[in-house]
């Protein structure tokens, strides 16, 4: 079974935070193994040691470089249009071909 542990990031953690629960209940549903969180800008740093990559929010994704540069795991900006349907399917798609 594959597991996932994602951290979502976005400004200030609330947006993906409705992408947080879309991910969940699509886990659930599939019997995937999935660890997600979603925070802010502020505090990713902390958090990033507990999960395999980071997505980040649409309206972040120009800071991708910079915190990149910050963690030791891959980060990868979540597609627009993924993010505002909340395609799951689609992102993990995504994880799947950065993590191998």
């Amino acid at each position: 079974m594959k597991e996932y542990k994602i951290l979502l990031v976005c400004s200030g953690g609330m947006s993906t935070s409705v992408l947080m629960n879309k991910m969940e209940k699509y886990a659930q549903e599939k019997g995937i193994s999935l660890a997600v969180d979603a925070c802010g800008t502020g505090n990713y740093e902390d958090e990033a040691k507990d999960y395999d990559i980071i997505l980040l929010g649409p309206q972040i994704a120009y800071r991708k470089a910079q915190i990149a540069g910050t963690v030791n795991i891959p980060v990868v900006p979540i597609a627009p249009q993924d993010y505002a349907f909340g395609n799951v399917e689609n992102i993990l798609k995504g994880v799947d071909k950065v993590l191998g």
